[in-house]
């Protein structure tokens, strides 16, 4: 089983050149893509994760794609805070 930093490593790469590489992701950005289907609707977009001391997760319902939507809503969100 991989430990916190194999999973920190694995979150970043989804970020950097996986399922959210195109979301616009502020630079520290680790996280996790999803797209959970149900029956007879259009699936469920998520994206969790975390940048410094902040985490946070995205859910839309009938959204469609975790990366396509749900995580540039992540970026959003994200851009917005005051640093």
């Amino acid at each position: 089983m991989p430990g916190a930093d194999a999973l920190r490593a694995m979150m970043r790469a989804v970020v950097t050149g996986g399922t959210a590489e195109r979301a616009g992701l502020p630079e520290g950005t680790a996280g996790k893509t999803g797209t959970a289907e149900v029956g007879g609707g259009a699936p469920h977009a998520w994206f969790i994760g975390f940048r410094d001391d902040v985490a946070f997760a995205v859910l839309v319902t009938a959204g469609g794609s975790g990366g396509e939507v749900a995580a540039p809503l992540a970026a959003r969100f994200l851009r917005a805070l005051k640093r």
